[in-house]
């Protein structure tokens, strides 16, 4: 063994009751060999040592290469950590605890022998409902439980989970949570092993306070014999493990292996022993009574008073030498001799407690000390003496507690002066690294590292007070080598000092590592070393956000003054006004010039003041918003306005309320001027190259002018909207819609005067200004524009076509507003559109009656999508067969009167009805139920369709959700308008509201017109494939009127094909009949279903039915009708065919 071995500790703790007393015995031990401790603290920022349960994930290789052994406390590390330790060949134990992955000797209390001593006593007074209260996370405590649970089944007891009351922590506080659980339990236990005595003591005040005795309701026993345990009302019988035993046996199995002997890996016993006192439920006469297991090595560290011959003499003289022993070589000698004197007192024919009292002083100058030695002696001579000789002892003794009790109350204020002490320092020095607020505490020597680039600790303070460091600040140091050896040397173990290192560092952030040399904290709870710690890490992260704060307002300041901006600050309550040198050279004012809050509205124009006061009220309002305007200035000595950009923020004060404005002032008067060149220049559309809207209006604002002042002198305006341009623009994309644009302005260009002015407004319109022209030219000159603007063209290999609708007014209607020429041009437009797309008309007073309810028709159709007025009613898709055959012959009427579902089923107009196609209707507020030919046109127009399709859509999948859940399958055909399917997210958008209702895909059936396929074919397949990847069929609807090819129809995923009901209509003309059973026979040979639409009479059903088209629809099977008024035909309809049938 090396003549002074460092025994490196790991601990979630630095001091406290457990691991305090735990770390003094470690201090003993190693004293006894002149060795050093150094302590690594390995608790997670913000935890607490009694709490933790789990190994913390600690990583620094502190003090590796200082270390001659390694011990673990409870779960300070994780068994990864200490592997690499011990396969340095270094010796290691872990203390009241395992590490996974790692076999190492253990030490630990005797838990399973003082649990089962527990139970059993327990069990002897006749309980057989157990309970068990502890925190269970931790490893002692697991053992206690496991032994608990083993001893209940020697007893043929069993352990109730439901009696296992789980705490929190191993505090009282746990306890007291503990205590609550246990009343709220149903069928209470009559015993509890509880695994803490502060578990205990909290769950005793909780139970007490609700009523429940002890030990008459429940019995209580406790473990670690806490001195608050014996005075407890009623005292608590607890299981004695004294902690400094653990880590003084870890301690001696370390020292074994540096001295090269063989350790077994196996876990090792530190004795424990029953003290009973009343809360078990019974009563003693004294506490001399308690029955104890003392350990054999006790008995034989009694010495001389050993061979006095009395066993109990002898433990108590043991016991009260480990008390006061420092564990230094040669130093416990007197002690000895004076326990001798001790007990020669207490036992001579006459007591003498003065005596008593001046040898113990003698004994022990440490209140702790005393007041274990005042507890072990009341106890023998409680057990030993007659009543009247143990009176008088043990008021001398209790003269002594009482007297330890005040010098450690001293302690423990003049602890938390020290504490007040170290809290100022931190925050009255500038440097918390410098350490200088450790003076005036008991530490002999520190040394602080912090991380830096590369992970590496670099030395970024000291406290030095005797001068014994050898290491400097900015020393790099490795972290293996921290603490630096001199600070390490300075704990000297003949004064019970420890070297400590406890992490600096938040959640957020790790700074580095804090190494002080000082003396174990065993009589407080406080995590004094590590609230420091805490406190030093928030001191440098408060420095850091100072330094951070400083660079931010440097950078800030630069940069305002890199950009030539202006800083400013209000105080709204006060209205003090700082304003930098920048800022008073923007608003005019000199250097030396006073300033008020209201000084800004010096020089503003007029017209922008209401603007300002604006923004100001609203940055005040809504503190934290930032807000700017530009407005005009003008300057002392100056005519012309200059453009300034002022930005503002407020800032709140505690309640919330804006109590300051900080912002910025900017020149932008070059900017603006130039924006005002730019917009002067801005006459032309991008796209086409023609005057824009502004370039025509400033034109016809000299027209409408000259024409009031030289009536002889007309003008005209014909406004042009393309009809079909959305089509050409969606379907083949906004390239192409450009170029189609480009060529209808050229051909504009050719048609029009030089006088003339052709322009393009945005969009697919435009507007030609004819000045002076032939009034009854106004209407030739127009349709000459239809005819140009109709002629077909290639785009993108697409033969495109588009027409154009005009609204023409004149001069003779005597404007004064250009605005208002264009207005009534674009009326007469609209209404040209209204009447006949791709025709003229003339405006005429009339039309803004027609204009008007154009708008509120717009408004009726946005609202009535808002409000949910459109709703889906459902007409029968009927499949044909043999009775439609059978009813062939009957009524030809050509006035049908339409049946309702259930009728057409009921007399036999079908063979059943599995499909459905979904019909919209307006449930008007005023007019009714509309049909969609009402409505349908201005949805397409104002590009509302694809909402009115989702709508559609929803509630489709509602309705069939609803259906299924009746036991009702059918499949539902919803229309697609041109618009829907060529919107980009259409497949995606089907899939979604599939999936909200849990649709199945097969259920729905989309109907796409001819017109919509062939427009684009090949964005068609891609977009037809992706819905038929989906599952949805697709049927190709008012089949017959487009111009589908045989190749398209063989190519596209389409499932059906829908005869057009025009054709239906005119099947008793031959020729008409005969392409009904083509377009039959055509879908036989694609493989492609058929549906009828507009079937009216039974002749045409039978027909129909005749040439083998597979289903029909139209008045003669049933009107279309609400869901409600098809479910119940379609719970009666058994049989179910495939959806794409």
């Amino acid at each position: 063994m090396t003549s002074s071995p460092t025994l490196l500790v790991f601990s979630p703790s630095t001091g406290g009751y457990y691991f305090g007393a735990l770390l003094r015995g470690v201090a003993r031990e190693l004293a006894s060999v002149g060795g050093r401790a150094v302590v690594v603290q390995t608790l997670e920022p913000g935890a607490r040592s009694d709490e933790q349960g789990e190994a913390p994930d600690f990583a620094p290789r502190v003090a590796w290469d200082h270390a001659d052994g390694v011990l673990s406390i409870t779960s300070a590390v994780r068994g990864e950590y200490l592997a690499p330790l011990a396969a340095r060949d270094l010796p290691v134990v872990v203390a009241s605890g395992t590490a996974a992955g790692v076999v190492v000797p253990t030490a630990a209390p005797d838990n399973a022998g003082g649990t089962t001593a527990a139970v059993e006593h327990l069990a002897q007074h006749g309980h057989t409902r157990i309970g068990f209260v502890g925190n269970v996370a931790q490893r002692d405590v697991r053992d206690r439980y496991d032994a608990y649970v083993r001893t209940l089944e020697r007893h043929g007891l069993r352990a109730d989970p439901a009696h296992l009351f789980v705490a929190p922590d191993n505090g009282t506080s746990g306890g007291r949570a503990a205590g609550h659980a246990f009343l709220a339990a149903g069928e209470r236990p009559t015993a509890l092993v509880v695994a803490t005595d502060r578990n205990a003591l909290g769950l005793m005040s909780v139970v007490q306070a609700a009523g429940v005795d002890v030990p008459g309701d429940v019995a209580v026993v406790g473990f670690d014999d806490i001195e608050a345990s014996d005075v407890s009302a009623p005292p608590l019988t607890t299981v004695s493990q004294p902690f400094d035993e653990v880590g003084a046996l870890a301690t001696r199995l370390v020292l074994e292996g540096v001295g090269g002997r063989p350790v077994p890996a196996t876990p090792h016993v530190a004795p424990a022993s029953l003290v009973v006192r009343a809360s078990c439920g019974c009563r003693p006469r004294s506490d001399g009574d308690a029955r104890t297991r003392a350990a054999d090595d006790d008995l034989a560290q009694a010495g001389d008073v050993a061979r006095a011959g009395d066993a109990d003499r002898a433990r108590t003289a043991a016991l009260v030498l480990r008390a006061v022993s420092s564990g230094v070589p040669g130093r416990d000698v007197d002690a000895e001799r004076l326990v001798d004197d001790v007990l020669r007192v207490v036992h001579a024919p006459t007591p003498d407690a003065a005596a008593l009292r001046r040898l113990l002083r003698r004994l022990t100058p440490r209140a702790d000390a005393m007041r274990a030695v005042t507890r072990v002696l009341e106890r023998h001579v409680r057990a030993t003496l007659d009543a009247p000789a143990a009176a008088t002892l043990v008021a001398g003794l209790r003269d002594l507690q009482a007297g330890a009790f005040l010098q450690q109350a001293a302690e423990v204020e003049q602890m938390l002066d020290e504490q007040v002490a170290v809290d100022a320092g931190l925050l009255d020095t500038r440097d918390p690294r410098s350490l200088s607020w450790l003076a005036g505490t008991g530490v002999r020597g520190a040394v602080l590292a912090t991380w830096e680039r590369d992970q590496e600790l670099v030395v970024a303070g000291t406290y030095d007070p005797d001068g014994r460091l050898a290491v400097q600040v900015g020393e790099p140091v490795p972290v293996e080598r921290f603490p630096p050896a001199s600070l390490v040397r300075t704990a000297a173990p003949d004064e019970r000092l420890v070297c400590f290192v406890v992490p600096v560092r938040t959640r957020e952030r790790d700074w580095g590592l804090l190494a002080l040399v000082t003396e174990i904290e065993a009589t407080s709870a406080r995590e004094t070393y590590h609230h420091w710690s805490a406190l030093l890490a928030s001191a440098l992260e408060q420095q850091a956000l100072q330094a951070a704060a400083h660079a931010s307002e440097q950078r800030h300041a630069l940069a305002a003054e890199a950009a030539r901006d202006g800083l400013w600050e209000v105080d709204v309550v006060t209205g003090a006004t700082y304003v930098s040198e920048r800022g008073r050279e923007l608003l005019g004012f000199t250097r030396d010039e006073p300033l008020e809050a209201a000084a800004w509205k010096r020089g503003v124009h007029p017209d922008d003041l209401p603007g300002l006061r604006a923004a100001i009220r609203e940055v005040i309002a809504v503190p934290g918003v930032a807000v700017e305007r530009e407005y005009r200035v003008t300057l002392p000595g100056q005519t012309e306005a200059q453009w300034r950009l002022v930005r503002a923020l407020g800032v709140a004060d505690s309640t919330g309320a804006c109590a300051r404005m900080v912002g910025s002032l900017s020149d932008v008067d070059p900017r603006k001027r130039l924006e005002e060149r730019l917009r002067l220049g801005a006459l032309y559309d991008e796209v086409t190259g023609l005057p824009n809207r502004r370039h025509l209006l400033d034109r016809l604002a000299q027209a409408v002018e000259t024409s009031r002042r030289h009536p002889d002198r007309g003008y005209a305006v014909v406004f042009l909207d393309l009809d079909g341009f959305k089509l050409v623009n969606d379907s083949l994309g906004h390239l192409v819609g450009d170029q189609l644009l480009t060529v209808v302005a050229d051909r504009l260009r050719r048609q029009v005067r030089a006088a003339d002015t052709a322009a393009r407004f945005g969009g697919d319109e435009f507007a030609v200004l004819l000045a002076d022209p032939v009034p009854d030219e106004v209407l030739v000159i127009a349709h000459r524009l239809q005819r140009a603007i109709a002629e077909p063209v290639v785009l993108a290999g697409q033969e495109v076509t588009v027409t154009a609708s005009i609204g023409i007014t004149t001069s003779d209607v005597g404007y004064t507003d250009p605005e208002d020429v264009l207005r009534d041009a674009d009326t007469a437009m609209y209404d040209a559109k209204a009447t006949e797309r791709g025709t003229a008309s003339v405006f005429e007073r009339g039309m803004h009656v027609r204009a008007t309810g154009r708008l509120q028709e717009r408004a009726e159709l946005r609202r009535a999508l808002v409000d949910g007025q459109f709703v889906v009613h459902y007409q029968p898709v009927v499949a044909l067969g043999d009775d439609a055959a059978r009813a062939g012959g009957g009524t030809t009427s050509e006035e049908p009167a339409a049946a309702s579902s259930a009728e057409a089923v009921a007399t036999g107009r079908g063979s059943g009805v599995s499909h459905l196609e979904a019909l919209v209707r307006w449930h008007h507020p005023e007019r009714g139920v509309l049909l969609p030919a009402e409505f349908l046109p201005a949805l397409v127009d104002n590009g509302s369709v694809v909402t009115l399709g989702e709508q559609v859509l929803e509630q489709v999948c509602r309705q069939l959700a609803e259906w299924e859940r009746q036991g009702a399958t059918p499949t539902v055909a919803v229309n697609l308008s041109h618009a829907e399917f060529w919107a980009a997210d259409l497949p995606e958008r089907v899939r979604a509201v599939l999936d909200r209702h849990g649709v199945a895909a097969d259920r729905i059936v989309l109907e796409v017109t001819e017109a919509v396929i062939m427009s684009d074919m090949g964005g068609a397949q891609r977009v037809a494939g992706a819905l038929h990847d989906l599952g949805v069929a697709l049927h190709i609807d008012d089949f017959g009127t487009g111009h589908s090819s045989l190749a398209a129809l063989r190519d596209l995923p389409v499932d059906a094909l829908k005869i057009d009901g025009s054709f239906i209509r005119g099947m008793d003309d031959a020729r008409t009949g005969e392409l009904v059973r083509v377009v039959v026979e055509l879908g036989r040979v694609l493989g492609l279903g058929v549906v009828a639409e507009c079937v009216e009479t039974a002749d045409q059903a039978a027909a129909l039915a005749a040439m083998g088209c597979g289903r029909a629809q139209g008045w003669f099977y049933g009107r279309a009708e609400p869901g409600d008024v098809v479910g119940p035909l379609l719970e009666r309809t058994a049989a179910r065919e495939p959806a794409r049938a």
